[in-house]
């Protein structure tokens, strides 16, 4: 059984460095949103809000770290190959 949840997604705003939000509604499994309830009982966070926007930001700096590497890897694949064909052209002098 899945709970619906509706919650402020953040947005950063050029207006005095304040943040704006936009509403987002998710649908959870329940032991999702019973794992959230727990850690706001437990004085971890202050709201469901706060527990998926902490959980949204860590998800994004992951994926962003990944797809540099993926990048960082690409580049160095490039690199090879490129040196490679150098390599060819030489040899067949």
């Amino acid at each position: 059984m899945s709970e619906n949840i509706r919650l402020k997604g953040a947005k950063k705003s050029t207006k005095g460095g304040k943040m704006e939000t936009q509403r987002v509604t998710v649908r959870l499994p329940s032991h999702q949103v019973r794992a959230m309830d727990t850690f706001i009982k437990l004085g971890e966070f202050t709201s469901r809000s706060e527990v998926i926007r902490a959980a949204i930001s860590r998800f994004i700096d992951d994926v962003t770290e990944e797809l540099f590497a993926k990048a960082e890897r690409l580049k160095k694949i490039q690199q090879l190959e490129a040196a490679t064909s150098q390599l060819e052209k030489y040899w067949k002098k």
